[in-house]
């Protein structure tokens, strides 16, 4: 079985790397050892995360108390405890609680800008799993330190230090807020106090009428005591006119009677129940009639008892005459009396119309005063509640936290970056890429293609020939020429190749088809001109 064997190219590099070892090995090594001081010498980093939970403010929330009302409220928040954790004072806090390190060398105050600044660099907030803000509430506090114990020092602090921070926050925003409600809260008395006056002014001057004035303003409470006063004299007025009407006609029917006593007779005793004697004269002459009538059916006129009858008949007539004359005068009284209760009573439904009316003249001005009075109790109600709530915020910032801790900070199993072995490793396996791509670079192998970067800066080589290749079909034409070696900005003289200055070959237009010129001279290396 034949062995494998490795492509020409390669065994020309492998044969190059064997001649040039003295490049490549060098710079290897060196980078090895750069690599191995590095990662003997360089600190290790540690980072401890401490997991918290954020939540919003319950104090004057009714529903949902800590929960945030939206994502954008939630990631403002957020955005604002990273703003506070990096906070010059609160890292300073820190540096101070927790001291300086081992290896810090003592010069001046500490902490320092510098250390602050540094600090600064090595924290950072975010949300669990690369989430972004304001998706969930739980964040993740994490501290870079070169020493495991003195991160988780750094966390546990500077997350103290952060609940301290947005306590103060809150309970500066709190008493801003308080002086801010309380002027409005005074705004609002003074408003309600200026309404209130106004109003009391009006309704002094209604005076009895503020309850049929206050009905007309609420139109839900139906009609008020006057409206009903007015409603039953208009009522008395319309049922004394009618009385008045009825006793007009009575009168009518009383005159005419006293000249006809008969027509009394066709009189309803619907018209005669104010006159009760008046009515029974009636009667009785009706009966005085009838008893006539039958004695004169049976007897002659001269009769006795015929007589004796027409004589009682006349004698009730008389008497009806004479009560007919009372009974005028008697309703002609009556008149004049309803007509004097009329006039009184339609003199007392003008003096409540005019208040009414005047009532109604002042209805608009007097919603107007109530509007105003409730809407500044309104609003004083609402400063009231609003400067309830901003207290109770104040001493809420002063008791609870806004934070919660998830447990105690934690750390990594290995420090933060590549191992020292890994850095090493790197760095041998760099030092080998770069030595080998010097070797190339500068000295590529035998028969090589294409020209060398070298030959630009120090010329061509002795080895280079003049000798056009084999094939050429301008070999057989023109004899070699040796190319003038080029001129440098200096005047020296730099190499090129044989081939790059030689002059090529004219030939005339050739025939393809026979191979010769228009001359009939068959072109060089032509195998059909042999």
């Amino acid at each position: 079985m034949s062995q494998l064997q490795l492509p020409r190219q390669a065994q020309q590099y492998i044969q190059l790397l064997r001649a040039q070892w003295k490049l490549w090995v060098p710079v290897a090594v060196g980078c090895f050892l750069l690599a191995a001081t590095y990662a003997l010498i360089k600190p290790d980093e540690w980072k401890a995360t401490q997991s918290v939970v954020l939540r919003d403010e319950a104090a004057g929330q009714l529903s949902g108390q800590g929960r945030f009302d939206s994502n954008d409220t939630l990631k403002a928040a957020q955005e604002m405890v990273v703003e506070v954790a990096r906070n010059q004072a609160v890292l300073e806090a820190t540096l101070q609680k927790v001291g300086p390190a081992p290896n810090h060398s003592s010069h001046g105050t500490w902490p320092s800008l510098s250390d602050i600044e540094s600090l600064r660099k090595n924290v950072s907030v975010s949300p669990p799993n690369g989430a972004e803000f304001g998706t969930t509430e739980v964040l993740h506090l994490s501290v870079v330190s070169d020493n495991r114990e003195r991160a988780i020092q750094l966390t546990s602090a500077l997350c103290t230090e952060l609940d301290k921070a947005l306590k103060d926050i809150r309970n500066r925003r709190a008493d801003s807020v308080i002086d801010e409600l309380k002027d409005a809260e005074k705004l609002a008395q003074q408003e309600l106090d200026k309404s209130t006056l106004a109003l009391k002014a009006q309704e002094t001057q209604v005076g009895s009428d503020l309850g049929e004035l206050r009905s007309l303003n609420d139109a839900t409470s139906g009609d008020g005591n006057l409206r009903n006063s007015w409603n039953q004299i208009k009522q008395q007025i319309r049922d004394g006119e009618s009385d008045l009407a009825k006793l007009q006609e009575q009168l009518k029917i009383l005159q005419e009677a006293q000249s006809d006593p008969e027509q009394l007779i066709a009189t309803p005793n619907a018209l005669l129940e104010s006159q009760p004697a008046l009515r029974r004269l009636k009667d009785g002459l009706v009966d005085a009639q009838l008893r006539t009538s039958q004695l004169m059916g049976k007897m002659s006129k001269d009769h006795p008892q015929v007589q004796s009858a027409m004589a009682s008949e006349e004698e009730v007539r008389n008497k009806l005459r004479d009560e007919l004359s009372i009974a005028v005068r008697g309703v002609q009284a009556d008149i004049k009396l309803q007509q004097t209760q009329i006039k009184s009573i339609s003199s007392q439904e003008e003096d409540v119309r005019k208040r009414l009316d005047a009532l109604a003249s002042i209805r608009a001005t007097y919603a107007n005063l109530v509007a105003d009075v409730e809407k500044c109790s309104q609003v004083l109600r609402a400063a009231h509640e609003q400067l309830a709530d901003a207290k109770a915020n104040k001493l809420a910032s002063e008791t609870s936290s806004l934070i919660t801790r998830i447990d105690l900070p934690t750390t990594g199993e290995n420090p933060l970056g590549p191992g020292k072995t890994v850095i090493a490793g790197t760095g041998l396996l760099g030092g080998l890429a770069l030595g080998i791509g010097l070797v190339v670079l500068l000295a590529p192998p035998e028969n090589g293609q294409g020209r060398r970067w070298t030959d630009r800066l120090w010329g061509r080589r002795s080895t280079d020939t003049t000798t056009p290749a084999g094939g050429d079909r301008r070999a057989g034409s023109a004899p070699p020429q040796q190319a003038p070696p080029a001129q440098n900005a200096n005047g020296a003289s730099r190499g090129r190749r044989a081939t790059d200055q030689v002059p090529q070959a004219t030939y005339p237009e050739i025939d393809r088809r026979s191979g010769l010129d228009r001359r009939g001279v068959p072109t060089p290396d032509d195998r059909r001109a042999k």
